[in-house]
């Protein structure tokens, strides 16, 4: 068993999806609109279907507090980059060590070139809450696990 993670205890069992993307040349103003449109956090952004960056609430608000015309800049001059994956197979003890290293709060899940999901703190959250609750979770803690 060395090396093997528990089934469950993956990025692939926790993982949030589908991912919602825009694309390089959008502007800033759009990412906002989709984040508000799909009550989401951050967008990973896309150029020729491959992802190449995020752009967050707080890349936004730090435009935003230097003037109006902010929202018109093309997220590429705001997104973070490079961007920091994870494939499916990491485990979520790995994935939390890589996201506080990295201070990230949600990590893009790439099958090979392929975005296939993103975890995200809550995602994290969801897999302590029940794991310490295993095997006899409690009704109330699965309507917590459940909800999305």
């Amino acid at each position: 068993m060395t090396g093997q993670v528990p089934n469950g205890d993956t990025l692939r069992h926790v993982l949030s999806k589908p991912v919602t993307t825009i694309n390089v040349n959008d502007s800033v103003g759009v990412a906002a609109e989709t984040m508000v449109k799909n009550e989401i956090g951050a967008v990973v952004v896309l150029e020729d279907k491959n992802p190449v960056g995020i752009i967050t609430e707080r890349d936004i608000i730090k435009q935003v507090t230097k003037g109006t015309d902010a929202l018109k800049n093309p997220v590429k001059q705001v997104m973070s980059r490079p961007l920091t994956t994870a494939s499916p197979d990491m485990s979520v003890q790995q994935a939390f060590e890589l996201m506080l290293r990295k201070g990230i709060r949600r990590l893009p899940v790439l099958d090979g070139n392929n975005l296939v999901g993103i975890a995200t703190e809550k995602d994290l959250m969801r897999w302590v809450l029940r794991v310490s609750y295993e095997p006899n979770i409690p009704k109330h803690i699965k309507a917590i696990l459940e909800a999305r």
